[in-house]
C-alpha cells in the first residue's frame, strides 16, 4: 500500500510541474506576443489559442498535487468546533461528495474529449489538435480521486484543528 500511496504522490507531483512549467511557458509566449505586438506591430498569431491551452494545462495538472497537499480552501468554521470522531465523519462525507463529482466530471470530459478526437477538431488560427489537452480534464480528476482516496485510506488522525495529519 505503501508503494500505491508514494506512486500517487510522485504522479500528483510530476503533473504538478508540468502545470507549473505551462504557467511558465504561458507567461512567456504572452510577454513575447505583447512585445512583437507593440515593437514589431505584428503579434504571435497564435498566442491566444496557446495560452488558453496552457492555462487548461496550468489549472487542470495542478489540481491533484494541491489535492494531495491539503493547499486547497476549507470552510473549518465548523469542523474545528467537532470531536475528532465527527470531523473523521464530515472527512469521509466531503470525500464521498468530491468524488462523486470528479467521476461525473471525469465521465463528461472524457465523453467531450472522445467527441472532439472523433471529428479531429482543431483551434482556429492555427490547428492545434485539441483532443489531447482535453485528455487532461479526466486524467487529472481520475488522479485527485486516487489522491483522495489515499487520503483517506491512510489517514492517520485529527489534530486539534480540524486538520488531518498523515
Amino acid at each position: 500500500m505503501e508503494k500505491i500511496a508514494s506512486c500517487i504522490n510522485f504522479t500528483a507531483k510530476f503533473f504538478f510541474y508540468g502545470g507549473v512549467l505551462s504557467g511558465i511557458f504561458m507567461t512567456l509566449i504572452i510577454l513575447v506576443s505583447t512585445l512583437l505586438r507593440y515593437l514589431a506591430g505584428q503579434p504571435i498569431s497564435f498566442s491566444d489559442e496557446l495560452a488558453g491551452l496552457l492555462f487548461l494545462t496550468m489549472a487542470f495538472s495542478t489540481f491533484p498535487h494541491v489535492l494531495n497537499k491539503s493547499g486547497h480552501i476549507s470552510l473549518d468554521l465548523l469542523t474545528e468546533r467537532m470531536s475528532p470522531g465527527m470531523r473523521k465523519i464530515c472527512s469521509l462525507f466531503s470525500a464521498a461528495i468530491f468524488i462523486a463529482f470528479a467521476i461525473t466530471f471525469s465521465y463528461q470530459a472524457w465523453g467531450f474529449m472522445d467527441f472532439s478526437r472523433l471529428i479531429s477538431s482543431r483551434t482556429d488560427v492555427s490547428g492545434i489538435l485539441l483532443w489531447p489537452w482535453m485528455a487532461l480534464m479526466p486524467a487529472s480528476m481520475v488522479l485527485c480521486i486516487a489522491v483522495e482516496l489515499k487520503k483517506q485510506l491512510f489517514r492517520t488522525d485529527c489534530d486539534t484543528s480540524g486538520k488531518t495529519t498523515l
